[in-house]
């Protein structure tokens, strides 16, 4: 499971009990398994802060800490290492509590036998790493929410604050704990007026019944100025089109108001190109949250649903069974890394921060290599063929831009394909020029819809539930245009789609040439 060697710390303090552990790792993999042994919680903090640790395992007595507290003192001083509790005492009460505190396990010390321990901690260490990427996750759609010029606030249906921004706290001078529980039209802002406030009422009522309410008004600002915002309320709903949170969103335009009087078309004009700019960073921004909250759910209730057969019925489960859970773990996280893949080269696109690095490749291996990291996942009869033709080794293109834009191609025509169909994959080149050639016996893409199918988080009307961010065809585009090259996409309903890519040989050597 593990290649590496995996480093334990043992922190008891009773002679018997910390032996009998070093016997049990005794008998294992002495290559493999690295134990090290501390008597108190001060010389495992110490130690932890000095060398890092894949498990510590953690007695609850110590001459420097007691029950829980142990736990608490570890956690605050420690908070990325997996952590297995073990005790003396079969406490369930104990156990919940200890496991409440952020430890990964709990075993009690007179039950404990080699092939339990080594389970443990391989499913300690496992959970941490999961929590680890949910967390750095949020983290990043956190950032997103914190960072952006304009101030936000997220509300309940009714209107009451949930959260804001580190932009609308700036703007309104206030800590986060004052304002939320608040209606927002009890806020600083908007209670300068009946009329302010009723007309936020009615906006925040459209808004709950699924409209987007967008206006310029005027609030109060924290210097009891009052001032203009572009304002904006968007429903956020769940699967079932309810409507579970609204967005509020505002940016300052007093300055745009006032040169307005004096310029009114000239103003005017630039209102409408700023309008429809915003438009789109902020229904990236909103299709982004829905994509997240939709596409997340499902490899998210995986990953708990496993996870809890696993820890409750472990010792009953057959080895295929478990087999099976672990890897419907694994393919949920591989689901969640490449959605969250698929986000970044969207918003890197959109802040301009997508690069473009070619390097020498051989285009025939490159491709055959992803072909067959694609083959598991071909089912019901399917089958990817891939041909090629021409001198396509020694090439300048960006592989990373290049395997974005092949597996998304091949997966589209996966999930697409009708049973028992194939999937042609053809690579010719010559003059210059290297032709990618896709083809898939599919369900084919409606003729209204394929204006719109490489923009961002569009889907055709036709997917039903096959699963999807509405990506896909966005980053093969973004891949295509960096590489200076043209693409061509024909479809027909029940026959299938056949996209044409053409790419410069030398890319590098042709962007320099610009």
């Amino acid at each position: 499971m593990y290649n590496k060697p995996i480093h334990v710390l043992l922190v008891e303090d009773s002679p018997s009990d910390a032996k009998l552990q070093r016997h049990r790792f005794s008998r294992l993999d002495q290559e493999k398994w690295q134990l090290v042994h501390v008597e108190s919680l001060a010389q495992a903090i110490n130690r932890c802060h000095e060398f890092t640790f894949d498990v510590v395992l953690l007695d609850l007595n110590l001459p420097d800490s007691d029950g829980l507290e142990t736990v608490v003192e570890f956690r605050a001083a420690v908070p990325n290492i997996p952590v297995i509790v073990l005790t003396g005492s079969d406490d369930d009460e104990l156990a919940i509590g200890a496991i409440s505190q952020g430890t990964q396990d709990f075993l009690c010390k007179d039950k404990i036998d080699i092939p339990l321990l080594v389970r443990t901690i391989y499913h300690a260490i496992e959970r941490e790493q999961i929590l680890k990427q949910l967390q750095e996750s949020e983290q990043r759609f956190r950032a997103v929410f914190n960072q952006t010029f304009q101030f936000m606030t997220l509300l309940t249906p009714e209107g009451t604050i949930l959260e804001m921004n580190q932009t609308a706290l700036e703007f309104s001078k206030v800590k986060q704990e004052d304002y939320v529980g608040l209606p927002l039209w009890e806020s600083n802002a908007w209670n300068y007026s009946l009329t302010s406030q009723n007309w936020l009422k009615i906006a925040i009522a459209k808004a709950r019944n699924g409209q987007l309410v967008r206006e310029e008004v005027q609030i109060r600002s924290a210097e009891e100025a009052i001032v203009w915002i572009d304002f904006s309320l968007k429903p956020l709903t769940d699967e079932a089109g309810k409507v579970i949170f609204l967005i509020e969103e505002g940016r300052e335009i007093s300055a745009r108001k006032y040169r307005e009087l004096n310029a009114r078309q000239q103003a005017q004009a630039e209102i409408l190109r700023v309008w429809e700019q915003e438009q789109e960073l902020n229904q990236i921004k909103l299709n982004f949250v829905s994509m997240v909250s939709h596409e997340f759910r499902t490899p998210l209730t995986t990953i708990h649903t496993s996870n809890h057969l696993l820890e409750q019925y472990y010792q009953h489960l057959p080895e295929d069974k478990i087999g099976t859970y672990h890897t419907s773990i694994k393919k949920a996280v591989n689901r969640i890394t490449s959605l969250l893949d698929d986000a970044l080269i969207i918003g890197k696109n959109v802040s301009k921060k997508l690069k473009f690095e070619p390097e020498i490749l051989n285009l025939v291996q490159f491709c055959d290599r992803l072909v067959s990291e694609q083959q598991p996942k071909v089912t019901n009869n399917r089958q990817i063929i891939f041909t090629h033709k021409g001198k396509c080794n020694n090439v300048y293109m960006d592989k990373y831009l290049l395997q974005q834009m092949i597996n998304n191609l091949l997966s589209n025509g996966i999930k697409f394909s009708l049973e028992g169909s194939t999937i042609k994959f053809d690579l010719s080149c010559q003059d210059e020029v290297a032709t990618f050639c896709i083809q898939d016996q599919g369900i084919g893409i409606p003729p209204e819809d394929l204006d719109r199918v490489f923009e961002s988080f569009y889907r055709a009307s036709n997917v039903g539930n096959i699963q999807g961010t509405g990506l896909g065809l966005s980053i093969v585009k973004k891949a295509v245009d960096l590489h200076g090259g043209q693409i061509l996409l024909e479809s027909h309903i029940g026959l299938g789609t056949n996209v044409l890519i053409n790419l410069p040989l030398n890319s590098y050597l042709s962007k320099v040439k610009v």
